[in-house]
């Protein structure tokens, strides 16, 4: 197996895992120096270092760390005799009488951003958000623009009708929704079937002016739940700091967004 391929197959994916390393093996051990394991977020595997007791550790404690996001460096003791060792220093019984040192390597999820419209404004912030680090999905109902070749910018290109798309997605309660469409008939589908289905979103904007936000809003009561919160809906979007172009826009979108990333407040003066 390639482990750089896989590597770069997750990272291209977006999903979270852990790459466990031998970095030091003395003795008899299994693994030997540069053998190295993947453990994804599902908890497949990939590699080895070593198999047998010290190998089933290793994956257990690549599954604790990928939960806390933190990397580490263990090392191992491999015997199963009646040993006092250090406290940073882990006793696995095996026969070999070896030792073995392991660095961990998390690499976490990336926060999803889900924009829909690949328009003018939707282009602008593709260019804005894609050094921020996020895992940027474009979706859009017409082909042209949602094409590699002609809009750059995103990490996954989805051409799907709006409704299909948002009747089965699964976002995480770490993404960021924004409706960039070319209709508010389209704006309101989404928003709808998000509300529908109690779908927990870090952050949902969607372009409009300030009546016709509220009358997005008044609608979901209606037809939804007169009980609907929207806390997380940002309608007009983005910060108010001035201009009306499509880069000015987007600036101001992704500025909102990372006040929401980072739990930051704006002031106004």
């Amino acid at each position: 197996m390639n482990i750089v391929k896989k590597i770069l197959e997750l990272y291209e994916s977006n999903m979270a895992f852990v790459i466990a390393t031998v970095i030091e093996s003395e003795g008899s051990a299994p693994g030997k120096s540069g053998f190295k394991i993947i453990v994804d977020s599902q908890g497949n595997t990939y590699g080895t270092v070593g198999g047998g007791e010290i190998e089933f550790e290793v994956i257990e404690h690549c599954k604790r760390l990928m939960s806390i996001g933190k990397n580490d460096v263990k090392k191992y003791l491999l015997t199963k005799k009646d040993v006092a060792v250090e406290e940073n220093i882990t006793v696995v019984p095996m026969m070999c009488n070896g030792s073995i040192t392991i660095f961990y390597e998390v690499s976490g999820m990336k926060s999803e951003v889900y924009i829909f419209g690949g328009g003018h404004v939707g282009q602008a912030l593709l260019r804005m958000l894609s050094s921020l680090g996020y895992h940027i999905k474009l979706i859009d109902n017409r082909e042209e623009f949602c094409n590699p070749n002609t809009v750059q910018g995103a990490d996954e290109y989805i051409y799907s009708d709006y409704r299909d798309f948002t009747e089965k997605f699964e976002p995480s309660e770490n993404s960021y929704l924004i409706s960039l469409t070319h209709g508010h008939s389209f704006d309101y589908e989404i928003l709808k079937r998000v509300y529908s289905r109690k779908l927990n979103i870090k952050y949902i904007g969607v372009i409009s002016s300030k009546s016709k936000g509220k009358q997005l809003k008044d609608k979901l009561l209606e037809e939804v739940s007169s009980e609907l919160k929207f806390s997380k809906l940002h309608t007009p979007i983005g910060l108010k700091i001035g201009g009306d172009s499509a880069a000015e826009i987007a600036l101001s979108v992704a500025a909102e967004l990372q006040t929401v990333r980072y739990s930051k407040k704006v002031i106004v003066e």
